[in-house]
């Protein structure tokens, strides 16, 4: 008997399946799993902790505030964690926060446009899997997260003096 050999014809966006079966997966709204389907739609297993939520990018799929809640119930339920937090940069530009999806290693960030960010957690490190307990013990308000973003902005080295 032939055996089929099956090749996989471009990407695609997965969710373990342990993850799928768990009792928080289970509980999420439909519009926060969809926004983490989307999300992995967009993770190349390199940029883990650079994923971006924001309008431009998840507005082809979701209105803006259902996108809001659906992040913020991902992020209390510990299914992505915020990796480097937005703001203001040196050069006016607004910067989304970064996320990374928990049932996956975190990758090294790499600056963009000669933006430097802060990473909160570090490459390689395993799986975080705070989905598994639902809930993020990194979670923080809105209000922490910016005042995160300052001290964020403290820490860094600047080391690129392009102006």
């Amino acid at each position: 008997m032939a055996r089929y050999k099956h090749k996989n014809k471009g990407r695609f966006a997965g969710i373990p399946v342990h993850v799928i079966d768990s009792s928080n997966y289970k509980s999420l709204s439909g519009n926060a799993a969809k926004l983490l389907t989307i999300l992995t739609r967009f993770y190349n297993s390199s940029n883990n902790g650079d994923l971006a939520i924001t309008q431009s990018i998840i507005g082809e799929w979701m209105k803006k505030n259902t996108m809001y809640s659906a992040k913020d119930e991902l992020h209390k339920k510990g299914f992505i964690v915020i990796n480097a937090y937005g703001g203001r940069s040196a050069w006016g530009r607004k910067l989304p926060s970064l996320y990374g999806l928990t049932f996956y290693p975190i990758n090294e960030l790499k600056g963009k446009d000669g933006e430097l960010r802060y990473a909160h957690y570090d490459e390689g490190r395993t799986h975080l899997n705070y989905w598994a307990k639902g809930i993020n013990p990194d979670y923080k308000t809105k209000k922490e997260r910016d005042a995160q973003y300052k001290k964020d902005i403290k820490r860094i080295v600047k080391t690129n003096t392009h102006y």
